[in-house]
């Protein structure tokens, strides 16, 4: 896994001295590798979705730095995750020559809120960059349900800081986030793809949540 993640940062950054390419890939990794849930795996998925969907994407090459870098900075406590991975994001472009800077940290920070107006408004399917980035990395509400017990009991551990009890107010808000907005994917393909089963897969989860079900 990390072997073909190298490889794809390699290339995308064929640009960069071997030096500064080496130093930022070593801070993304140390960076994602300890996280139980937006780690490493979660990382490689989305590019599982970017090499799927990238005929449909106006800029590819800005995504792709995009997905390295949108939880380059991830505290569960903290919500400004997205700003301070754009603001890494305009550290690397000032030690290169990243054409696409402003792009690529608009696309970070516009995916901080998991929603945009094709997410919000019945019937609006999105096409842009950004839903494709929100959508790749929301995929996991629609995965199957082995899978997603699976993401949900790593969540769980990426707030060992809560209770129980708090864990699940907390999980259970943000879900029903999901089930409350019309489309939890704004673009057509992932919608048609996995806009049913996310539903089915967070239906079940609130339910348990909130019967005291469950607790990984």
């Amino acid at each position: 896994m990390e072997t073909e993640l190298a490889a794809r940062w390699n290339d995308l950054t064929s640009f960069l001295s071997e030096k500064t390419r080496e130093k930022w890939y070593k801070m993304i990794i140390d960076a994602y590798t300890p996280r139980p849930f937006r780690g490493i795996t979660h990382l490689c998925a989305m590019f599982s979705l970017f090499d799927k969907y990238k005929d449909h994407l106006k800029d590819r090459y800005a995504t792709a730095f995009a997905i390295f870098f949108k939880n380059l900075v991830y505290d569960p406590l903290a919500s400004d995750n997205a700003e301070k991975s754009a603001q890494l994001l305009h550290q690397f472009a000032q030690e290169t020559t990243l054409d696409s800077e402003n792009y690529v940290a608009d696309l970070i920070t516009a995916s901080g809120s998991y929603s945009t107006e094709a997410h919000l408004t019945e019937g609006v399917c999105g096409a842009e960059d950004v839903h494709y980035l929100i959508d790749f990395d929301m995929a996991f509400l629609g995965d199957d349900e082995e899978q997603f017990v699976s993401h949900e009991k790593a969540q769980r551990k990426e707030y060992e800081h809560l209770s129980d009890d708090e864990y699940r107010k907390q999980r259970a808000k943000v879900l029903r986030f999901f089930l409350q907005i019309p489309n939890i994917y704004a673009t057509k393909e992932l919608r048609d793809d996995l806009e049913v089963k996310a539903r089915e897969n967070i239906a079940r989860e609130i339910e348990l949540l909130e019967n005291n079900g469950r607790m990984y």
